[in-house]
C-alpha cells in the first residue's frame, strides 16, 4: 500500500518536474546513486517509483503552473479545445518551433531511459529484496526503458536508440539518429520480449504497473503506426538521409506491414479469447447499449475488464481529476467549481452517427457549412423536444425550455454519454438543461469558459459531485489502452489489405453494438465492394469510439489527414451572443469560427529540441524544422 501511495505522489511531479536540460548533462554518477541508496529494500523501491513515474500520465491533467502542463493531444486535435491553460497552443498557431517547442518531451523522455537503466545496474546492490522482488522490479524498469522509446518514436520519428547504455553527454554527442525500421523493429521486438517477463495481471497493490498485455498492445498500435502513410514511404521524408546517405524514414511503401499490423492485433485477440490475457470489451444488456450506459461504464468502472493499460488518477480535489469531473463541469451559478474549459468542437460533435447508424455529415463546403446525407435523417434546422436516450433524470432534450436544438436529435448513445450541449442536463448535478449561452446562468462569466458551446461529459461519473472538495468514487481509473482499440486496430489493418470478411466485421460490430448502434455492414452493405468507403467508415469509428483518449491527433497524423483537419477555422456555436429572452437561440445556434488553426506537412512530427541540435551536431532535424 504504501509503495502505491508514493508512486500516486510521484507521478505527475518526476515527469515534467525535470529540468528541460537536464538530461545529457551529467555524469551517470551526478544522479542518484550515491552510497546507500540501493543498499536498503525502502529506498531500491522509491527509485522504482520515480524510474515508473516518467510513464507519461494520459488523464490530461491540465495544471495551473508550470511545469506540470499534462498531455497534451486531445486539445491539440481537432477534436476539442481547452479554455484554461493554453500551452499546447503553439501546437495549433503555427508558432511551434525547435527553439520553442511548447512541450518538451525529448529530455524528459531520455532522462527516464536514463533512470531506467542506472536502477537496472543497481538494483543488485540490494541485498534485502524480498523473493521475486529483484525479477519484478527489474522487469518494470525494462519496460519503461522499451516505452520512453515508444514514446519519443511515436512523438518525434526515427530516435537515437540508447537500449541499455548509460549514456552521458560524451557519450551522445555525435551520435546519429537510428532509422525508423530500425526503431520500430527495436522497440517491438523488447515489447515482445518483455511481455514474456510480465505477469498477465497484477495483485491490487500494484495495478497500474506493467503487465504482458501492455507490452503486446502498444506493440500492435506501433505496428499499425508503421503500416499508416505517414511513416509508409511518405515522399515528404524522402530526402532526410544518414551520413551514409542511406534514409532516414522508408522511402518506399510496403504493404506487407499492413500484415504484420494485422497478425499482431490478431494474435493479441485470440490470447485474450483462449484466456491467456484477460481482457475482452466490457459488456452489458441491449437496453444498456442502447441508452449508453455500457459505453459509460468502460470510464467510471474501476479496473473493469476491458482496460489493457490503466492508471489511477487520484481522489478528492487534487488536478489529477481535472479533466475527469471539474474541467468540464459548467461554470455557472449552480457549479461554483466548474471550470467550462473543455470544450468539445463542432467538428467532433458532427462525427457522431444518427441513432439509424449514417454519419449525418459527408463534408464541409468552404464556408464551413455541412454537407449533409439526406439519408440519416439529420436536421440543423428547428427545435423541438425529445427524450434523450441517455437520461436518467427523467428530462427531455428541452424540458426547461420547451425544445431544444435539432442538430442534437436521434444522435447515437455514444454521442450523449461523450457531449453536453446547451440545453441538454449535466450528468450528475442539476435538475434543469445547462444554459452555456453567455446570457445563460452557466455562460462565460471568467477568463476560464466555455469557447464552443460544448462540454466533455464522457468521463463524468454520474455519481460524483462537485464541490469544493471533488468527490470521485474510490479506486476510478483513466484507461490509456483499451481492449476496443486492438479489435479495430485488426479491423483497420484487414481493410488496408482489402480483406473485408465475416470475422473483420464480427469484431468491428462487437464495439458498435456495444456503442448502440446497428452493425455496420446493415447502415452501408457498399461496404463489401468499397474499400475506400471501408477506410472512411473505420476512421470514423475510431474518432467517436475514442474521442477525448488522446488517439484523435495520432489517427489524424499515421493517416496524413491533418493538414486538411487540424488547418484553418474551427468551430463551435455561437457562445458570445449576449442577446436574451426570445431572440438568444436564433443567434446562438449558429456554427461560429471561434480560432483559426495552422497545420502544415512538418507538424506531422514535432521538431527536436534546439538545445539537443545544439549538444549533438549528427542530430538530423525533422523535415521543415
Amino acid at each position: 500500500m504504501k509503495s502505491r501511495k508514493f508512486f500516486i505522489i510521484i507521478i505527475g511531479l518526476a515527469f515534467w518536474g525535470v529540468s528541460c536540460d537536464s538530461y545529457l548533462d551529467k555524469e551517470p554518477d551526478d544522479m542518484q546513486t550515491q552510497e546507500g541508496v540501493f543498499a536498503r529494500r525502502n529506498t531500491t523501491e522509491q527509485y522504482l517509483a520515480n524510474v515508473l513515474s516518467y510513464l507519461p500520465q494520459q488523464y490530461d491533467a491540465v495544471c495551473i503552473a508550470p511545469p506540470l502542463w499534462g498531455w497534451p493531444f486531445v486539445p491539440a486535435s481537432n477534436e476539442a479545445e481547452w479554455g484554461a491553460v493554453r500551452v499546447y497552443a503553439f501546437m495549433q498557431n503555427g508558432t511551434l518551433s525547435a527553439s520553442n517547442p511548447s512541450l518538451n518531451f525529448w529530455q524528459p523522455f531520455y532522462r527516464g531511459i536514463r533512470e531506467a537503466n542506472i536502477f537496472l545496474e543497481h538494483i543488485g546492490e540490494c541485498g534485502d529484496l524480498k523473493e521475486g522482488e529483484l525479477e519484478m522490479w527489474s522487469t518494470d524498469a525494462k519496460y519503461v526503458n522499451i516505452m520512453c522509446h515508444y514514446w519519443l518514436a511515436m512523438i518525434y520519428g526515427p530516435i537515437v536508440l540508447v537500449k541499455d547504455e548509460i549514456v552521458d553527454v560524451w557519450g551522445t554527442t555525435y551520435r546519429e539518429r537510428d532509422s525508423w525500421e530500425d526503431c520500430v523493429t527495436w522497440i517491438c521486438d523488447e515489447l515482445k520480449k518483455i511481455a514474456e517477463e510480465l505477469p498477465a495481471e497484477r495483485e491490487s497493490a500494484y495495478r497500474g504497473r506493467p503487465t504482458k498485455g501492455a507490452a503486446l498492445a502498444y506493440r500492435t498500435r506501433l505496428l499499425l503506426y508503421a503500416a499508416s502513410p505517414l511513416f509508409n514511404g511518405n515522399p515528404y521524408f524522402r530526402s532526410t538521409k544518414m551520413k551514409d546517405g542511406q534514409p532516414l524514414f522508408p522511402v518506399s511503401e510496403d504493404s506487407a506491414k499492413w500484415r504484420v499490423a494485422a497478425d499482431a492485433a490478431k494474435e493479441f485477440i485470440q490470447m485474450c479469447e483462449d484466456g491467456v490475457l484477460p481482457y475482452s470489451l466490457l459488456s452489458g444488456s441491449d437496453d444498456d447499449n442502447k441508452k449508453g450506459k455500457t459505453y459509460k461504464n468502460v470510464f467510471t468502472i474501476a479496473w473493469n475488464n476491458e482496460l489493457i493499460d490503466a492508471v489511477f488518477p487520484g481522489v478528492g480535489g487534487t488536478s489529477y481529476v481535472y479533466l475527469l469531473e471539474q474541467g468540464p463541469a459548467p461554470g455557472g451559478e449552480d457549479f461554483k467549481y466548474g471550470h467550462a474549459t473543455n470544450c468539445v468542437t463542432q467538428f467532433q460533435v458532427d462525427a457522431y452517427a444518427m441513432k439509424n447508424g449514417r454519419y449525418p455529415i459527408l463534408s464541409y463546403n468552404t464556408d464551413g457549412s455541412p454537407m449533409i446525407d439526406e439519408e440519416s435523417g439529420y436536421s440543423e434546422t428547428g427545435f423541438s423536444s425529445f427524450q434523450v436516450p441517455t437520461s436518467n433524470t427523467g428530462f427531455s432534450s428541452g424540458y426547461y425550455s420547451g425544445y431544444a436544438y435539432n442538430m442534437y436529435k436521434d444522435r447515437e448513445p455514444r454521442f450523449y454519454v461523450s457531449v453536453a450541449y446547451n440545453e441538454s442536463v449535466w450528468p450528475n448535478t442539476l435538475t434543469r438543461p445547462i444554459e452555456v449561452q453567455k446570457s445563460g446562468r452557466d455562460g462565460s462569466n471568467s477568463s476560464d469558459y466555455n469557447r464552443t458551446g460544448y462540454f466533455v461529459s464522457k468521463f463524468v461519473d454520474p455519481d460524483s459531485r462537485l464541490g469544493k472538495n471533488i468527490y470521485i468514487r474510490p479506486w476510478r481509473t483513466w484507461a490509456n489502452f483499451r481492449y476496443a482499440e486492438i479489435l479495430l486496430n485488426y479491423v483497420e489493418a484487414r481493410i488496408e489489405l482489402d480483406e473485408l470478411d465475416d470475422e473483420v466485421l464480427e469484431y468491428w460490430n462487437a464495439v458498435r453494438t456495444r456503442g448502440g448502434v446497428p452493425a455496420i455492414e446493415s447502415v452501408y452493405p457498399e461496404i463489401w465492394t468499397d474499400q475506400d468507403l471501408a477506410r472512411d467508415l473505420i476512421h470514423r469509428e475510431r474518432q467517436v469510439e475514442f474521442a477525448f483518449e488522446n488517439m484523435r491527433w495520432f489517427d489524424a497524423n499515421r493517416w496524413k489527414v491533418a493538414t486538411q483537419t487540424n488547418n484553418g477555422k474551427v468551430y463551435g456555436m455561437n457562445v458570445a451572443t449576449s442577446a436574451k429572452g426570445n431572440t438568444w437561440r436564433a443567434e446562438f445556434y449558429q456554427r461560429t469560427a471561434f480560432e483559426t488553426r495552422v497545420f502544415m506537412e512538418r507538424n506531422y512530427l514535432q521538431p527536436i529540441p534546439y538545445s539537443a541540435i545544439m549538444k549533438n551536431p549528427d542530430l538530423v532535424q525533422n523535415p521543415g524544422w
